[in-house]
């Protein structure tokens, strides 16, 4: 099995693992942790593998921190850390985003940083699992302090060396406001706003996700009791509301199949305009789950104009990020759509590419399409990589 593959198995194992995230290191789950590492597998903390629920996530995130702490520097360590989990696999490559969402708030309580430091001790790494976790977890502690200036994390977001670290901090910032809010979206998002055209579509969908999070009182957030659970009514409040439907699916059905085109249109049926575009990149995401990003593409193509774009916001692009083989076949997959529809995507995959490659693929990857008018395509989107994605893991 490819390593592609597993993430992509276990992948599943993501949502649920959330539910188990705390606040800080010695919180104790809301939910058991559901499963094991792959036998055979063990790997990193291994002493943790054996132990069951609780106590299992407990054991990781001790181990997680006493790592970093006798390494001394976070901003290296995870780097480390992410080739470690890789090798590791299974679950704990799986959940490892998660996790250090709690690595990072208790890192962050433990060692005091502040808006000042913060660059200082943010992962130098665009491994979207324990890095961008990680890192999301440093913003999310600053919440209280971000309310009061939600403009403050723009000095430091913009000094992190690559387009999809600055993406990753943004969107931390977007949690970090629900948080500092107390789960007020209506708060959070407005603090978005403040943040500017270029980053508040980003910011908020972090303050979305939060939100859908909330409403189980997941990773260490308070059970909103009473607050309205359907992204219909929800999203169609905010204009914002790509980024509102982007998690829905995910973190609020998280069983629901979403396996071929015609799912994508049972869910989201009735709908229309920017909620339809919404809803179906949000069911699209969740289809990630079951397929991988060639195949997930190729599923898209069922689909008809807007809907296939839409659609394939929800493929899991940083999935073949590190592979160029696999981002080639992506991009390629455009060939076979309708001209109406083609360029968006050679639009859509030449920028998201270029995002989790920090503008590589538009050198590297654009030029090996087959003829100049998808060179071009690709190029252009790639040379937008610097606005607002919207939606995007």
């Amino acid at each position: 099995m490819t390593r592609t593959s597993l993430i992509v198995l276990v992948g599943v194992l993501l949502s649920i693992t959330l539910a188990l995230a705390g606040s800080n290191a010695g919180a104790v789950a809301a939910n058991p942790v559901p499963d094991a590492p792959i036998p055979g597998k063990t790997g990193l903390l291994s002493q943790c593998a054996s132990l069951q629920d609780q106590a299992q996530y407990r054991c990781y995130i001790r181990g997680f921190l006493t790592m970093i702490d006798a390494a001394g520097d976070p901003a290296t360590e995870l780097p480390r850390i992410d080739g470690l989990v890789h090798q590791t696999g299974g679950f704990l490559e799986a959940a490892c985003h998660p996790l250090m969402h709690s690595v990072g708030r208790t890192w962050a309580r433990e060692h005091h940083v502040t808006f000042a430091n913060l660059m200082r001790y943010t992962p130098r790494s665009n491994d979207p699992g324990c890095s961008a976790g990680f890192g999301m977890g440093l913003v999310m502690y600053l919440g209280p302090q971000l309310v009061l200036n939600p403009r403050e994390v723009l000095g430091t977001c913009a000094q992190l060396a690559t387009r999809f670290r600055r993406y990753t901090c943004i969107h931390g910032a977007g949690h970090a406001l629900m948080r500092g809010f107390h789960s007020q979206l209506r708060d959070a998002v407005r603090a978005c706003r403040a943040l500017g055209p270029l980053n508040a579509p980003d910011c908020s969908q972090g303050a979305f996700h939060d939100y859908w999070i909330a409403l189980s009182g997941a990773d260490g957030t308070t059970p909103l009791e009473g607050a309205d659970d359907s992204a219909r009514s929800v999203c169609a409040g905010y204009e914002f509301a790509r980024p509102c439907w982007y998690r829905f699916f995910w973190e609020r059905h998280p069983d629901e199949r979403m396996y071929e085109a015609t799912d994508i249109l049972r869910a989201c049926s009735g709908l229309d305009g920017i909620q339809r575009a919404g809803c179906v990149s949000g069911a699209s995401l969740s289809m990630a789950r079951q397929r991988e990003p060639v195949d997930h593409a190729r599923t898209c193509a069922a689909l008809s104009g807007n809907d296939t774009i839409d659609c394939l916001r929800g493929v899991n692009v940083p999935l073949v990020a590190g592979n160029p083989f696999e981002s080639l076949r992506l991009i390629r997959t455009c060939a076979d759509l309708s001209r109406t529809t083609r360029s968006r995507c050679y639009g859509w995959f030449g920028r998201t590419l270029a995002v989790v490659t920090d503008g590589r693929f538009r050198r590297t990857g654009c030029p090996e399409l087959a003829d100049a008018q998808a060179q071009n395509w690709c190029a252009v989107g790639a040379a937008r990589m610097g606005r607002p994605l919207r939606t995007f893991s």
